[in-house]
């Protein structure tokens, strides 16, 4: 595909609803990366995608849903391009909130807003550095 994804990597879940659950419908997944060692926090609507502890998974971060690397215009789209959409299971659309690192230390967090459900992303600011503040962005969730 002419289109890399800002992020793509395989995590596993290693925690649900830690806290407590807040929302019927919603869970706090904990879940580790393979490649990048990345810790995850994610609120996914399990209503609609169930996820389970030792569940695995693929997540890939990117601009744009086009395969053809032409933008799009944020809005759901089904006119026959070819999506990225079409290879993943669960789709969410959001922003970043924040991010920030430590002067001196190697990690650095990104926080991403899907219309109230929250991600943080914790990790090497190599993996981590090209989520600019304010970027828009489609998470994409696979079962593997």
């Amino acid at each position: 595909n002419g289109m890399s994804f800002l992020l793509e990597d395989l995590f596993d879940v290693k925690d649900i609803d830690q806290d407590g659950k807040k929302f019927d419908n919603v869970s706090r997944i904990q879940a580790m990366s393979q490649t990048y060692n990345l810790e995850l926090t994610l609120d996914v609507n399990t209503e609609i995608y169930p996820l389970k502890v030792f569940d695995r998974f693929s997540l890939a971060l990117t601009t744009r849903l086009r395969k053809d690397d032409e933008p799009d215009d944020g809005t759901w789209d089904q006119s026959g391009f070819e999506s990225h959409a079409d290879d993943f299971q669960y789709v969410m659309y959001g922003k970043v909130f924040k991010h920030h690192s430590k002067p001196g230390e190697p990690d650095m967090s990104v926080f991403v807003s899907f219309g109230g459900l929250l991600m943080h992303l914790r990790g090497d600011e190599a993996h981590l550095s090209k989520f600019d503040l304010d970027m828009r962005l489609y998470l994409l969730i696979r079962k593997n």
